[in-house]
Formats: C-alpha cells, structure tokens, sequence
C-alpha cells in the first residue's frame, strides 16, 4: 500500500503535489465540452446518433472503471493518470475528423476510458500525497474544495473560449483540446509517489484478488457501498442534464458563444459550489448534507421546464451550485471511510454505476427529448434528484446507528 505517503520527503511530496494541482486543472479544460453535440448536429448526425454514441463512451467505464482502478492501486496512480491523458488526446482527434458514426463511437470510446483511468486515481493520489505534508489529512475536505474550484473556473474559461472560438473554426477547440490531454499525460507522467507494497508478503496480488478484497469491504460496508449508488444515479441525473442542455438551448434560439457563456457560468457556479463546502461541512451529518443538495438540484432541473428562458436557465444555474457542494462533499467522504489499499478501486465503482446506467439511459434520453420536448426530459431529470433526497433521508436513521451515515 502507500500509506501515508510518509516514504516520500516532505519537500518531494509539496512539490509533485503542486504538479497534480496542474495536472487537475489541465484535465479540466475540455475546450470542446460545449459545443461536440452542436458539431455533430452540424456534421449530419441525429440526437439518437448522438444518444448512441454517448453509449458507447460510457461502456468504456463499464469494463475498465474497475480493472483501471484495481490498476492504479497495484502499479501506481500516475500511470493511469498518464495513460488518462493520452486517452483523451486520442479521443478529441477522433471527434474532431468524425468521418462516420463508427469513428464518433470509437471516439467517445476513448474518452470514457481516459475517464475510468482518471477517476479514483486522482482522488486517491492525492489523499495519499497529502499524507507527506503537515496536516495534509486533516486540511483534505478544504484543499479538495479549494481545487474543485479552481478546477471549475479553468473548466469554465475553456469552455467559453472553446465555444466562442468554434464560431472561427471547429478545429480550433478541437486543436486545444488534444494540447490539453497531451500536456496531462506529461505532468502525469512527472508525478512522485512512495513504492507500492503488497499486503501480504509471497502473496501474488493479481487484479482479480484485489478486486475481491475490495468487495470484502464493501461487505463489511454497507453503507458506502449505499452511498456509492445513490452518487452514481445522482451523477446520472446531472449529466443527463448537463449534456442535453447544448441541443435545448439550440432549440431556444441561443448562439454557440451564448451558450458557451452558459455553460461557463455553470462552472462558475460548480467553483462557488465547492469553495462553500467548507462551510456546509461543519453543519449537520453527511446524509441530511447530501440529501440538501440533491433537493436543490432537482428543484433546479425542473425549473428548466419553464417557459420563459431566463427564468429556465437562472433554474438550470442554481442547480449548479448544489452539484459544486456536491463532488467535494462525496470525495471527502468517501476517502475517509475507505483503507488507502483499495481505495481507488472502490472510488472507481462510483463510476461504474453510473456508466451502466448511462448506457441505457442517454439515448432514451435523446428520444425523449426529441418527441416529447426537453421540458420534459428536465422534469424528469429533477424528479430522479428528488427522489434520491427522498430516498437518503428515509435511509439515514437506520444507518446512523451504525455512527457512518
């Protein structure tokens, strides 16, 4: 295991920390995040095309969220960060030539494997990494906050320049978007963390064997292994959302650069979100935190519905803020109760449930959206939130025995 990064001197572990920070920021700046469905739209490609290739990037996560994680705790994390970068470079060039819909799978393919190697791994190198410097433990929910921030306001700039520069050239966010993931995947590959230790000496540690350790403390959890579902359907919810906006809006009568501008004030919002967690944290237990948050979220999301557009989208940014207490509120969370050994892997489960979910869901998505009207795909989005409050209050008091939840 890495333990608590104390095998890594303290000076080495400031500095490769300042190294991921750029790392996470790099990762953020997705310039094309705004404007691929618009620019599929403009190559010929129906929302059910679309709907289908968005299938395909979340089958990506289905077969290797687990085994990349498994990965990541056995090997390294930055190696999985590095291949993450690579991945995502290699998927934004796809998209961009987009010369059939094969291509365009293929290419969201891609993507969602940059994600599986990316997600847990990141959290979990950085928790261990703060291990190496003073009370790097206990300032994790704020410094987990502090760069979700920051990672959003990046996020937003790309996303609005991405946007506003496709009314140039489509190549051009397309052109940033393969810099950014190959300028990742070089801060990656430059990370420093302690030597891997296998658990038991003499003792083979294969992936299948350490995924059955993770189910081991899933078993002996039950209540992150709840919360690990109510996340991913919540995340399942907000993507829908958050992906579907770009052809809503379309639909509206909005600009490239105006919903960019949307898109990127929704980043904002995320970046303000998460700078209050701090705040938040101190107030109540997690399960009434969680269940807050997804009620403001899906009141959010209903209010997409309404008629008049400002009043729609100031409904769609107030959601915003809530998804920004959110992430940080779930990450900080869920590293406190999970061993360092198999802490990416189950981090990576997160993901693996919301994929499966997303595999199905997103093309009914587009053809709801095209039949019924995205009024009602929004309705629907915010009732699913809804009913995850609903459903984690109902929960809680019979977790809270166990002092967890």
């Amino acid at each position: 295991m890495l333990g608590d990064g104390s095998a890594v001197p303290p000076k080495t572990a400031a500095r490769t920390l300042r190294r991921f920070y750029a790392y996470r920021l790099s990762w953020e700046a997705k310039f094309d995040s705004a404007i691929w469905i618009i620019y599929l739209q403009s190559r010929g490609y129906s929302l059910a095309e679309i709907g289908l290739a968005e299938s395909a990037f979340h089958l990506a996560p289905v077969l290797l969220e687990v085994p990349s994680g498994a990965l990541a705790d056995l090997i390294g994390r930055r190696w999985t960060l590095m291949i993450s970068g690579l991945l995502t470079a290699t998927g934004v060039a796809l998209l961009w030539l987009a010369p059939s819909l094969s291509v365009v799978m293929l290419a969201l393919f891609l993507s969602g494997a940059s994600y599986s190697f990316a997600s847990g791994s990141d959290q979990a190198y950085l928790y261990d990494a703060l291990g190496g410097v003073p009370e790097g433990h206990a300032r994790y929910t704020g410094i987990v906050g502090r760069l979700l921030g920051a990672a959003y306001v990046v996020g937003a700039a790309a996303t609005w320049l991405g946007a506003a520069l496709s009314e140039v050239s489509y190549g051009i966010p397309f052109a940033l978007g393969i810099g950014a993931g190959l300028g990742g995947a070089w801060l990656a590959a430059g990370l420093v963390e302690a030597p891997r230790q296998r658990a038991t000496a003499g003792v083979h540690r294969s992936i299948r064997t350490h995924a059955a350790e993770a189910r081991g403390v899933l078993a002996q959890r039950p209540d992150v292994a709840m919360v690990l579902l109510l996340s991913g359907l919540f995340w399942t919810a907000s993507t829908v959302a958050h992906l579907y906006l770009q052809a809503a809006l379309t639909a509206r009568g909005l600009s490239n650069s105006t919903i960019g501008l949307v898109a990127g004030i929704s980043l904002l919002l995320n970046a303000a979100g998460a700078a209050l967690l701090g705040r938040v944290a101190r107030r109540g237990r997690f399960a009434r935190q969680f269940a807050g948050v997804t009620a403001v979220a899906g009141l959010g999301l209903s209010g997409m519905a309404a008629e008049p557009i400002l009043l729609a989208i100031g409904a769609y940014l107030v959601a915003q803020i809530a998804y920004g207490l959110a992430e940080p509120l779930l990450i900080a969370w869920f590293n406190r109760q999970i061993p360092s050994d198999q802490r990416a892997t189950i981090l990576s489960l997160e993901s693996w449930i919301f994929s499966v979910v997303m595999i199905g869901v997103f093309p009914v998505a587009g053809t709801m959206a095209e039949r019924l009207g995205g009024a009602t795909l929004y309705l629907a989005c915010g009732a699913v939130s809804l009913a995850l409050g609903a459903a984690v209050l109902v929960a809680a008091p019979r977790r809270s025995q166990t002092g967890r939840v």
